[in-house]
């Protein structure tokens, strides 16, 4: 049977040791529903556990495939995505259909898409820098207007390269703080509330740091309610699959709103029907993701299979109605999604991977 008489066959890749067993139990347990969907599909299912190493004999896995979906974080263990997204490009161009190809990333998955989208619904008051001078120059200038700002580096996961810095004594003006001032810093990797002092220069410093592999570095203003918790959004191309409300790690807040926080309730999936998030479904799909699109220059077809956006909640309206703020866009490893979108992401990826082939 030839290739385009035969099954397709849609590869799902992940990172971890070949020969290691928990990695591989640890992705399918992630991944049962979607693998339980596809089963129901006329489409082979291919396992791809990707590592560095292994970089030839997984281009020659995913070349007998007719698609590949990948979940693979930014940086693992001090491993980035260098070499994967260049394999994927690859393979790409060969004619495999890849979700989410390592273009469609770098407009969509990393922290400068902020800056991009900041003019658009959700958007806030965004810096972008992209050298380690124009930080050093700008950035005090906006943490004395703000003071308190949210630093983050290009691509990351889990609080890699992201900050919340404040001031000690915050002027309130638009001036220069100056240079030997002192800030709180608070590592979003933190877990336990623990924060650095340190002077202004000093985290200049530190960030700059991340300009020897991150493109640029963002700020955004720090979001008031934070402690309230995130409306995560997942969608399939440019529709809504589902949400998740979530509770921040304690890093990034007070003491007080750290308890609170730290005892809330756990995440919670729910469909994309839930009543409680229509308003948010309907200006996502109608009016957010066609200008998304148009900034970004990207098609719907181009969107990843599974992708989502993280909302901070803004100041409510004067009728008591919440507002929101994008915080950031996840499309490189997305993972855990509600169980109930599982069914629509099978079926766009054997719909995309079909038109590929054809």
């Amino acid at each position: 049977m030839g290739r385009d008489q035969r099954l397709p066959r849609i590869g799902l890749l992940w990172r971890g040791d070949g020969a290691a067993e928990e990695n591989s139990a640890r992705a399918l347990e992630r991944l049962d529903a979607l693998i339980v969907a596809f089963r129901q599909l006329p489409v082979v299912i291919e396992h791809v556990v990707y590592t560095d190493e292994a970089g030839l004999e997984v281009r020659d896995q995913l070349l007998a495939c007719d698609g590949v979906m990948v979940w693979v974080n930014p940086i693992h263990d001090g491993l980035d995505r260098a070499r994967l997204d260049a394999l994927l490009s690859d393979v790409a161009a060969r004619g495999v259909w890849v979700s989410a190809h390592p273009d469609t990333i770098l407009k969509l998955g990393t922290k400068e898409v902020l800056y991009r989208v900041r003019r658009l619904p959700w958007g806030t008051d965004v810096e972008l820098y992209q050298t380690a001078g124009d930080f050093a120059r700008r950035f005090p200038a906006r943490l004395a207007t703000y003071g308190q700002l949210v630093v983050k580096q290009a691509r990351g996961n889990g609080g890699n390269g992201v900050w919340k810095v404040e001031l000690l004594e915050p002027s309130g003006s638009p001036r220069s703080a100056k240079s030997e001032a002192r800030v709180v810093v608070i590592d979003a990797r933190a877990t336990d509330g623990s924060s650095a002092r340190m002077s202004l220069a000093q985290f200049v410093a530190l960030a700059n740091e991340s300009f020897g592999w991150s493109p640029c570095l963002v700020d955004q203003p720090f979001q008031d309610r934070l402690s309230e918790g995130m409306l995560r959004c997942y969608f399939t191309h440019d529709q809504v699959v589902g949400f998740c409300r979530q509770w921040p790690k304690r890093g990034l807040l007070g003491p007080k709103e750290a308890l609170a926080a730290w005892s809330g309730p756990a995440s919670i999936m729910e469909p994309a029907d839930a009543p409680a998030y229509q308003a948010l479904r309907r200006e996502a799909e109608t009016e957010w993701l066609p200008s998304l699109m148009g900034v970004l220059d990207i098609s719907p077809q181009s969107l990843p299979v599974i992708w989502d956006a993280d909302f901070l909640f803004g100041p409510r309206t004067a009728t008591g109605e919440d507002t929101y703020v994008l915080c950031e866009i996840n499309a490189s490893a997305v993972w855990p999604f509600p169980p109930s979108a599982a069914g629509v992401i099978a079926e766009a990826a054997l719909i995309a991977t079909t038109q590929r082939r054809e």
